[in-house]
């Protein structure tokens, strides 16, 4: 059914590396080496830290540890360790790997760990050696995956580092979060393949090639929208939701429904890889004709423009420095200004979804976010543009509508759209 749009999709994946499988290994570990001459020692600096002690354990691990293992890593084993010791004087990232590791592994990390020397002896020995005035570990109030060493873990590595060392060791969130949080210039052209793959998807399946009102359901079309995903060997972190609004319903979002002339459908999608850690996230709007029309009707042609124009000001509000729940504050109230109802709820995007770095509004609370949304903005940072508008309808009767809207964007010095973004209504 769909075939030529796979074939289309594979070709482009496979020019920018990410297909087949082992090519998509081949540039995680492109990605990794760049992030680590790259993001890593900003990071370090940034955060004043100038040791860094990643721990997991087998099936107990630690979600930051697979940012930072090879592809033919695919888990700790028994327990592995890596530290990153910053030189102050010549900012240069010494890594080093503690417990089993790969092939892949091998060429990226210095082994430091001595034949009859257990795990904590050899990390023990190692930060005695490098004598630094703090430790960061994973651990954080704020984000989960940031918080990824257990107790048994922390406990171990207090008594192999001694008295001494132990009370140097402190909460890595500073560290971690822009570890996380900051792309690398190939994961920012990575992300502009994933985000124009996840546009090809939601093209085909928004279209009357696929949608046929009366008998197309919305589950259809969340269900092609993963066969499409996994026949180009990626996954979903989510969904994808695909729901439909609909004049006489007091449901905003209706799911598993027959779409029908005048619905307006929407959908929410998301894939990411399988060796590249690279999320995408977005929304698109679509409307169902009626027999005879040719366009949308008028009122919903203007909401979505007023949802267009409340992303140019949400991105317009996207300064480097500034908190998420300024740029939200000011965003909503400019958006109000001008006679738009908005709803913001931005988040960092990357290696993983719902991402590190500030939160800008949340859909269940407008307002003030403690801790995440306190956060600045900082520069080479990707983010889901989440949002909606809304406004009572007279052609359904003073229905409440709402335009939900999301696009995949890049504040890299200027804030761009990583793959363009839907201009106007689609038509079905």
């Amino acid at each position: 059914m769909y075939q030529k749009v796979i074939d289309s999709m594979k070709q482009k994946l496979e020019q920018g590396g990410l297909y087949p499988l082992k090519a998509q290994a081949e540039l995680s570990t492109r990605i990794l080496k760049e992030r680590l001459e790259v993001v890593l020692p900003w990071a370090m600096e940034k955060s004043g830290m100038d040791m860094w002690i990643v721990l997991s354990r087998e099936n107990c691990e630690d979600p930051i540890i697979h940012t930072l293992f090879t592809w033919d890593m695919p888990e700790a084993r028994r327990i592995s360790i890596l530290m990153f010791h910053r030189n102050p004087s010549t900012g240069l990232i010494r890594r080093m790997a503690v417990g089993m590791h790969s092939p892949e592994m091998s060429q990226i990390y210095e082994n430091v760990q001595g034949k009859d020397e257990t795990v904590w002896e050899a990390a023990g020995r190692m930060v005695a050696e490098l004598a630094p005035e703090n430790i960061a570990v994973d651990r954080s109030f704020l984000y989960g995956f940031c918080d990824g060493l257990s107790s048994t873990l922390y406990e171990n590595l207090k008594e192999a580092v001694g008295e001494a060392y132990a009370s140097r060791i402190c909460d890595g969130e500073e560290l971690t979060v822009r570890w996380l949080q900051r792309v690398s210039p190939l994961e920012k052209e990575t992300m502009r393949i994933l985000t124009s793959v996840t546009h090809d998807i939601v093209d085909y399946t928004f279209s009357g090639e696929f949608v046929k009102p009366g008998v197309t359901t919305t589950t259809d079309i969340e269900w092609c929208m993963r066969e499409m995903i996994s026949s180009l060997g990626y996954s979903y972190w989510f969904g994808p939701d695909v729901d439909l609004q609909r004049k006489g319903s007091n449901v905003s979002r209706m799911f598993h429904e027959v779409i029908l002339p005048g619905d307006l459908i929407h959908c929410d999608i998301g894939l990411n890889g399988l060796y590249v850690h690279l999320h995408t996230d977005m929304q698109w709007v679509a409307y169902i004709l009626k027999e005879g029309e040719t366009k949308a009707p008028a009122e919903f042609e203007v909401l979505f423009d007023k949802g267009n124009r409340f992303r140019e000001i949400v991105m317009e509000e996207l300064k480097e420095g500034v908190s998420g729940n300024e740029v939200f504050a000011s965003s909503v109230q400019r958006a109000k200004d001008e006679g738009i109802c908005p709803m913001l709820y931005t988040h960092p995007l990357g290696t993983f979804g719902h991402g590190s770095g500030p939160s800008i509004g949340q859909y269940g609370n407008q307002g003030f976010l403690p801790g995440t949304g306190e956060r600045p903005v900082e520069d080479k940072t990707c983010y889901a543009l989440e949002l909606n508008v809304y406004d009572d309808v007279a052609l359904w009767e003073g229905q409440q509508v709402f335009m939900y809207l999301e696009e995949d964007i890049c504040k890299d010095g200027k804030v761009e759209y990583l793959d363009g973004h839907q201009e106007k209504l689609l038509l079905i």
